[in-house]
């Protein structure tokens, strides 16, 4: 398993210096199911950056992304949706819906910061998508989750695709002014500067 992670790691190295290594990409691919969390994320990392011009190989990977999104890993589970969103294949996109609805709402709220992020990717691939799978709606209800961070996440992905579509994602309303304002005291200095910029940005309206 070590000669393992040693060979994608000397893969990585080549690409991050950027050598073309996309010759071994069923190589790597091979490696993917593996308990061993280190090789698996090296193994993402390189499909990320191939699956754009790899998009037919991309997909042998899906079953393992869809099996990893319902790891009972937390840690598993959020890298196989986060993956999921940073590779811009549509097909792909098809697959990511379900398990990114489910880490949505996952008990595990590093899981749940992961998916909000993921929802802003995807806003950007497949804006309809995201509207009709009500994802946004999802997002609103995140501002009341009890995790700061998973408060912070949210914000930071509407606030995104407010700039994206140009549209008022956020709106604020009173009662989301109070738990904005409520995360801000628990955030990272990430998060808070996410929400203080939603705060400036938006008028809250009645209600």
């Amino acid at each position: 398993r070590t000669t393992k992670v040693d060979a994608v790691k000397k893969v990585i190295a080549s690409m991050t210096v950027g050598k073309d290594v996309s010759m071994l990409f069923t190589d790597v691919l091979n490696c993917v199911q593996t308990g061993n969390i280190e090789l698996k994320k090296l193994v993402y990392l390189y499909l990320i950056n191939y699956a754009k011009s790899q998009p037919e190989l991309t997909l042998l990977a899906v079953n393992t992304f869809v099996k990893d999104a319902n790891d009972p890993n937390p840690l598993i589970r959020a890298l196989a949706v986060r993956t999921m969103g940073c590779i811009r294949v549509d097909r792909i996109t098809e697959y990511l819906c379900e398990p990114l609805s489910r880490a949505l709402r996952d008990e595990d709220p590093y899981v749940r910061k992961t998916a909000a992020v993921c929802v802003a990717k995807l806003y950007d691939i497949a804006p309809d998508l995201v509207r009709e799978r009500g994802f946004l709606e999802t997002l609103h209800d995140l501002i009341s989750d009890s995790n700061p961070s998973v408060v912070a996440n949210s914000v930071a992905a509407l606030s995104e695709i407010a700039e994206t579509s140009g549209r008022d994602v956020m709106k604020i309303s009173a009662s989301v002014l109070q738990k904005l304002l409520a995360a801000l005291n628990e955030c990272t200095e990430w998060g808070q500067v996410f929400i203080l910029d939603s705060l400036a940005k938006y008028t809250p309206a009645d209600g």
